[in-house]
């Protein structure tokens, strides 16, 4: 990685993760039924089909464009790359390299990688393959490109050895390779026979894919199905199932009734917490509840009057009771968080959060100002649970002595919050805190680096900030790096800018006849198709 900034989409990822009774467009169920059948993990003859829904289209299935959480599923059934997380950890571990080498200098991987593996077109994976996937992902150069972007050159010492040299060491780039949006494995063959003009096949990309993952994409139909078909070839061995079918079902009183009636064997996001709960109860349903990556923040405006006081900021983290709003949005699925980051980002014991609460200091500061009034707003990005969240919030500053009125934000407008001028945008928002990996890395660049758009939400600028994230990558260790972002920690608790309130929660509710469902760490919603299966 660059030490500057790197290259964002208008809209995070992120900003597609949901845990809601979600308003929309609906398909009729009987339409639905006809579409998927009835019974679940369906049998067609010999062939077994796993099916499930998605709130909306995902961007096209191109693995250098695609940057958002609704496709992922597709993308990794479809696709691989040289490295993953170890399940349930930030570990990073081989998937199509089966190791690696790093040099003195930190800054050359030698990756020797698994022999024999097939793209869906039949050809072979080898170094040069890699060598075009990353100069294909520099050169569409979307929101994923900022991934290779850190890469000085590329080359391929033999079929199976792939060198990169970066131009300056990052300890963050294993986890650019193991994140949900990592460079991916793709065919330079595919590439080349559909490319039109100078597109690099991306036409052809938006409804075909040139992978080496455990189903191939059959059929991509926008504003209604996708479906994907095991490959034959595939090195991991055979799999649970012959078809995957994704129908997109935007009203999720839907999607429940087909979840309800085994219509959909799995739903892996949008259920309302309520329903959540009660699926858990249910002895048909298998609901496991992960966290990744992400959690849920209250971020204070210091740029608007109220909140440039940095006592008045300090005071307010002190009051806040994390708990009540917590237990509020989540109904029990998570707990507050003990470390200021996301526990999978930095051990939470490093840097333990005080639930000490103080609410003297912040009544006497509020009962001094001028103007007691404030503008808070939720992320309409996610769901319900954040809106809970924000009322309840509203409710302890009303006892602090804060007149608070709360909004929705839209997801459009959450997105662009720092496009627009200080007098259009909240004195709070409750939101995500996370980056795009297991790593401090992509959540100080991308929410918190001076400059960065579009999710440094309110233009925080620190010099001395920005100096310490480019410090901590370049350092020999780990153990030297997680030092430096101590520092950059207390730093930030110092600043009061955020309060940290909890580990996002993902549950994926299933019925009870699936097993195996391994889940990635950075993105639960995500399961290994590969692995996936049908109870006998």
């Amino acid at each position: 990685m660059s030490q500057s900034s790197p290259l964002l989409p208008e809209l995070d990822r992120r900003g597609f993760l949901r845990l809601s009774a979600i308003a929309g467009g609906s398909v009729g169920l009987a339409s639905l039924l006809a579409a998927c059948g009835a019974g679940g993990a369906s049998r067609s003859g010999d062939s077994l089909t796993l099916t499930m829904p998605f709130l909306e289209d995902m961007q096209v299935p191109d693995p250098d464009i695609m940057y958002e959480g609704e496709g992922v599923q597709v993308m990794h059934a479809a696709y691989e790359g040289l490295c993953q997380y170890k399940p349930g950890t930030n570990t990073v571990i081989p998937l199509l390299a089966d190791s690696w080498t790093l040099s003195p200098d930190n800054c050359t991987y030698t990756f020797k990688l698994k022999p024999n593996v097939k793209f869906h077109d039949g050809t072979i994976v080898d170094a040069a393959s890699w060598v075009a996937a990353f100069d294909r992902r520099a050169r569409v150069n979307q929101g994923p490109a900022y991934m290779v972007q850190g890469i000085a050159k590329a080359t391929a010492r033999d079929a199976t050895t792939l060198v990169v040299t970066l131009k300056s060491p990052n300890q963050a780039f294993l986890h650019y390779l193991a994140c949900p949006w990592h460079p991916m494995a793709t065919s330079p063959t595919a590439v080349t026979k559909y490319a039109k003009g100078d597109d690099l096949a991306q036409g052809w990309m938006k409804t075909h894919d040139a992978g080496t993952g455990p189903f191939e994409i059959a059929e991509f139909v926008p504003g209604s199905h996708y479906t994907l078909t095991k490959f034959k070839d595939y090195w991991g061995g055979d799999v649970g199932f012959d078809t995957i079918r994704i129908q997109i079902t935007p009203n999720v009183s839907t999607q429940k009734l087909q979840l309800d009636s085994g219509a959909f064997d799995i739903v892996t996001k949008g259920l309302a917490v309520p329903d959540v709960l009660r699926y858990r109860k249910n002895k048909n349903f298998n609901v496991p509840i992960t966290i990744g990556g992400t959690g849920n923040a209250i971020w204070l405006n210091f740029n608007r009057p109220l909140f440039a006081d940095k006592a008045l900021r300090q005071a307010l983290v002190k009051a806040i009771d994390r708990k009540k709003i917590v237990d509020t949005g989540f109904g029990g699925l998570t707990e507050p968080q003990k470390g200021y980051w996301p526990d999978l980002l930095l051990d939470p014991s490093a840097v333990p959060l005080d639930d000490t609460i103080d609410t003297a200091t912040c009544k006497a500061l509020v009962a001094g100002l001028p103007d007691n009034k404030v503008d808070l707003a939720w992320g309409a990005s996610g769901g319900e649970p954040i809106h809970q969240m924000a009322n309840q919030l509203q409710i302890q500053l009303a006892a602090l002595g804060f007149h608070a009125t709360v909004r929705q934000l839209p997801t459009a407008q959450e997105f662009d919050l720092a496009n627009q001028p200080q007098s259009n945008r909240p004195d709070i928002l409750v939101d995500f805190m996370g980056g795009d990996a297991l790593h401090l890395d992509t959540v100080l660049r991308i929410l918190l680096r001076t400059g960065a758009k579009p999710l440094n939400f309110f233009g925080y600028s620190n010099p001395e900030l920005d100096k310490l994230m480019d410090q901590a990558i370049a350092q020999p260790t780990s153990e030297r790096m997680n030092a430096i972002y101590l520092q950059a920690t207390r730093l930030l608790m110092d600043d009061a800018i955020y309060v940290m309130l909890c580990n996002t929660p993902y549950p994926i509710v299933a019925h009870n006849y699936l097993s195996d469902i391994e889940l990635d760490s950075d993105y639960p919603e995500i399961f290994d198709s590969s692995k996936i299966k049908r109870k006998a």
